[in-house]
């Protein structure tokens, strides 16, 4: 029983977790980008797999730091299914370094309930998403994120309203003086100029179509059946929850709003999603309701590379 098995947080759990990933990013390889292979690739994905494993420490640092699920290991193995699930979002992209800074941000935004170092956490919010956004510009958004943490922890000041929009402007100011330096301002402004698409074709074939559909009913029904339940729970965690909300409809924006819609940009949606669908696991009382969802999970992944 898959979801009985990863119901607790043991090293065999690391171990496994971490050669299913191996599995979908040799996958992808394969099937997926087909690359002619040179020892230079062989390089480049090693690197990239270095990083990953950096990505999901972060996470896990991320949940288990703020109490944002209970100690098991479903927030990992649905991370992983879901990499596996849009294969696109496993290359070294401006969307994927995006995402992987937009992480730090999002370690010093969960970890403001702790009220340590507020300021510093909110100035370093806003840089991080600074940084972020002169890759890919649209991850302004989470500015949203910051605020919001600001409002659910009633740190709703002139003060620390502004902090954040200080952090997130320094490295742009940075930016531009290389670049106005350099004599290239227009890298600049072209980096930050937001360009969007309602183009959704791409959502309409099966290989897209059949995953959104079912992880967005999963993650819809998880949100509203968990909500209920955190009406009970201790003010620390409900303000979690919201902000775990309030961080997936960020990311739905990004999607939407993006330009260039392959599937890459479904890396935003990870990480809350990811919280959002254990947070239900956990409330479920019977196993074979986890187990449904776990396999309907890694058989949804097997849609990649079979439609």
């Amino acid at each position: 029983m898959i979801a009985n098995f990863f119901q607790k947080t043991k090293p065999i759990h690391a171990i496994i977790i971490s050669m299913l990933f191996l599995i979908y990013f040799l996958a992808t390889i394969i099937f997926v980008e087909q690359p002619l292979f040179s020892f230079l690739l062989i390089i480049k994905k090693l690197g990239l797999l270095l990083v990953f494993f950096i990505l999901f420490f972060l996470i896990r640092f991320i949940n288990r730091k703020n109490y944002l699920s209970e100690m098991n290991a479903y927030v990992l193995l649905i991370l992983v299914i879901l990499f596996g699930t849009f294969p696109r979002t496993m290359q070294m992209d401006n969307l994927f370094l995006a995402h992987f800074l937009l992480l730090f941000s999002f370690r010093r935004i969960y970890s403001v309930r702790t009220f340590k170092s507020v300021n510093q956490k909110l100035f370093d919010s806003g840089f991080w998403i600074g940084i972020a956004t002169f890759f890919y510009c649209w991850s302004t958004v989470f500015m949203l994120l910051v605020f919001a943490t600001a409002l659910v922890h009633k740190k709703n000041s002139i003060r620390t309203i502004l902090i954040p929009i200080v952090g997130f402007v320094t490295p742009l100011f940075l930016a531009f003086t290389y670049f106005f330096v350099t004599d290239d301002i227009v890298t600049f402004y072209q980096k930050l100029t937001f360009v969007y698409s309602f183009d959704f074709d791409i959502y309409r074939e099966m290989l897209m179509l059949v995953p959104l559909v079912v992880l967005f009913v999963l993650t819809f029904m998880s949100i509203g059946l968990v909500s209920i339940r955190s009406a009970s729970l201790s003010n620390d965690l409900k303000q979690s929850w919201l902000l775990v909300i309030v961080h997936f409809s960020c990311a739905v924006y990004i999607i939407l709003m993006a330009s260039s819609k392959e599937g890459s940009e479904m890396i935003f949606l990870f990480f809350p999603i990811a919280i959002i669908l254990t947070n239900y696991l956990q409330l479920l009382n019977k196993n074979i309701f986890r187990e449904i969802i776990v396999y309907t999970l890694l058989v949804l992944s097997l849609s990649a590379y079979i439609l």
